[in-house]
């Protein structure tokens, strides 16, 4: 587990994902749970391993969209341009 300091430019990045598409498949449940983890006070984001192996897949394992530059730039500044790979 790790924990970060969001800026509230990358929370606003996280935040685009609709809460409503919880359930619409694998890369918008992964931003709903996210954004369900993200202190709004604090901006701190405690992530599982599970969480981190998730976020570098669908950033990397897949097709070009736009979840990837919404991963990248909610956690490429913290984890750099290969989000930690």
């Amino acid at each position: 587990m790790v924990t970060i300091t969001l800026t509230q430019d990358e929370i606003d990045i996280l935040d685009r994902q609709s809460p409503t598409s919880r359930d619409d498949g694998g890369y918008q449940s992964l931003l709903v749970q996210l954004q369900a983890k993200v202190n709004r006070t604090t901006r701190k984001l405690t992530l599982s391993d599970k969480d981190l192996e998730r976020i570098q897949r669908y950033a990397f394992d897949y097709g070009n969209g736009g979840w990837e530059s919404r991963l990248l730039g909610t956690f490429g500044r913290t984890f750099g341009p290969k989000l930690g790979r």
